[in-house]
């Protein structure tokens, strides 16, 4: 029974934000969150934000962790325009405050207006993700192999390598499609996590073929044969 969709999520990049310390310091999850994971669904169906239909909060997602990802930080600074400046002079001056007041009204942390915000990313990260939603297979299918909207690892700047979209088959498939390792034996263990199952839950491993390169891993997908979506 082809009740599942499967997709890989993998690229340079990718950002799965947890809540923010504060606006200027945002921290990523190691693994992409279901809230993401929906986003993902209903953009590639073509719904606005916060106009989904309901049935996409019942999706279901498994997550292999393939590649572990490495935490890299990224930092900029913010600087505020001359003439909003010029207003909150004048908005400290309307409160009766003085002019010099205006640095202490900055819609942002940081004396002078001038701060550093962080962000935390993942690189090199490769997640296979198995998506179930009953009775929505097809909807599911259609909005990852044909998306109205682009689909990305959780920042527009970060695209998903090839491939994203692997196709449809049964819940065994996600023991089936193989893993880039450098072990000796025919398998390798990797992590799964049951979103489902709350962030706090452990993940368990499952045993997965290993293959040493990408040209193999591409080789033993391409022998499984998922049922793939013909192009419109």
């Amino acid at each position: 029974m082809t009740d599942s969709v499967f997709i890989r999520l993998a690229g340079p990049l990718q950002s799965w934000a947890k809540p923010a310390i504060t606006g200027n310091y945002v921290h990523t999850n190691e693994i992409p969150t279901a809230s993401a994971l929906r986003g993902l669904i209903a953009g590639g169906l073509g719904y606005q934000r916060n106009h989904w239909p309901e049935w996409i909060q019942a999706a279901g997602f498994e997550v292999r962790v393939d590649s572990d990802p490495t935490l890299v930080d990224d930092f900029h600074t913010i600087g505020s325009r001359e003439d909003e400046y010029e207003f909150r002079r004048r908005l400290a001056i309307m409160q009766g405050l003085k002019a010099s007041s205006a640095k202490q009204l900055a819609f942002k942390p940081g004396v002078g207006a001038t701060v550093i915000a962080k962000r935390t990313y993942l690189a090199d990260a490769e997640f296979i993700v198995r998506i179930t939603c009953e009775g929505h297979t097809e909807e599911i299918d259609k909005a990852v192999s044909a998306p109205v909207f682009s689909t990305y690892l959780g920042r527009k700047a970060f695209p998903a390598h090839f491939p994203f979209y692997l196709g449809l088959s049964n819940a065994d498939m996600l023991k089936m499609i193989p893993a880039i390792s450098d072990t000796r034996n025919s398998k390798t263990e990797v992590p799964l996590h049951s979103l489902g199952m709350g962030p706090t839950a452990r993940p368990s491993r499952i045993p997965v073929p290993a293959v040493k390169n990408r040209d193999e891993w591409f080789a033993e997908l391409a022998a499984l044969n998922l049922q793939r979506r013909a192009a419109a």
